[in-house]
Formats: C-alpha cells, sequence, structure tokens
C-alpha cells in the first residue's frame, strides 16, 4: 500500500480548503414588523447571503426593547447578530446543494444504465448517484407507517430534496427498518 497517498477523508477535506467569498445584505425585516404592530419597540432584521450574485440564504431575527433589556445598542445588535446566524445556517443546504449540482449534471450526461440494471451506491470521487423511485417510494412507505408526525415531517423533508443519493436513502430505509 502507498503510504504517500492521501486518504478520501482528505482528499475530500482539501476539496472545501481555501477563500469563499459571501456577500451580507441586511435590512430592516418589514414583513415580520408589519406581522406584529401590537409589539412595542420591536427591532427586526433581515439578512440576505449570496455567493457569485447568487441567493444562498436569508435570516431573520428580532428583539424587542423593553425594561429588561434597555441598552439599546446590545439589543439591536443581539437582533442584527441573530439575522446573520439564522441567514448561515439556512443556507447549508443550498451551498451543499450548489457543490454537488455540477456533478449530477455531469453523472447524468454520461450515466449509461446496463441491461437495465441500477448501479449500486458508493462513494465515488467524483460521482453522486440519485437515489431510485424505487427506494424512495419504500422509504416513503416506511415513514408513513413507523414515524409520528414530527418525525415523519423531518423524513419526507429529506425524501423530497432532488439531490438525495442512493446511499443517503438506504441509510434512512435502515435506520426506519430498525424502528418496526
Amino acid at each position: 500500500m502507498n503510504q504517500n497517498r492521501k486518504s478520501p477523508i482528505d482528499e475530500e477535506i482539501e476539496k472545501n480548503l481555501g477563500e469563499f467569498t459571501l456577500t451580507v445584505k441586511t435590512e430592516i425585516d418589514k414583513e415580520a414588523l408589519a406581522l406584529f404592530p401590537h409589539i412595542s419597540n420591536l427591532i427586526a432584521f433581515k439578512t440576505t447571503l449570496k455567493q457569485n450574485g447568487a441567493v444562498v440564504g436569508v435570516g431573520t431575527g428580532s428583539a424587542v426593547l423593553n425594561a429588561f433589556n434597555k441598552f439599546l445598542g446590545r439589543t439591536v445588535r443581539f437582533a442584527l447578530n441573530a439575522s446573520y446566524v439564522s441567514s448561515v445556517v439556512n443556507s447549508t443546504k443550498i451551498l451543499d446543494a450548489m457543490y454537488i449540482m455540477p456533478t449530477i449534471q455531469k453523472q447524468k450526461e454520461s450515466e449509461e444504465d446496463l441491461e437495465g440494471r441500477d448501479k449500486q451506491a458508493f462513494f465515488g470521487e467524483e460521482e453522486l448517484q440519485i437515489a431510485t423511485d424505487k427506494q424512495k417510494n419504500f422509504l416513503e412507505k416506511l415513514i408513513n407507517s413507523n414515524c409520528d408526525l414530527e418525525e415523519k415531517e423531518e423524513f419526507m423533508s429529506q425524501l423530497k430534496s432532488p439531490y438525495l443519493s442512493k446511499f443517503q436513502c438506504s441509510e434512512l430505509i435502515q435506520k426506519l427498518m430498525l424502528t418496526k
């Protein structure tokens, strides 16, 4: 075994190192203020994150100035920082999808299904294989029969992702099979 060769984990980590530019736009959250006219001294911000001109996350943050938190500057910064954090958290799925979309497109252009067989899920260097309809249908049946309402919402949101891989779907199926 060649000890100079990097592990797949190290290679994947290195792909994600470097500098990335995000544009942050912060504005007053007029929608929140309109929804809560009965709350006096409401401070509300909306923050939009963009990468290469495309919106990748939108977040909101708010606070109320009252007798308990009478420090104006700190209250405003709390609401502002909450909107930053919210936008970053909300951007994680979008940024992930933007990262894997070129790989999926590349796969679709070059994919051949020999003899009608599905390819097996695997950890390829540059490939991500989308879950089959058969996998998705089976997973949906398991979700409907094994999950309470809260779990059902969580699993269904994962199932509805257009980027659900064969491997991820298989993991979810295994998890739900154990709960039977």
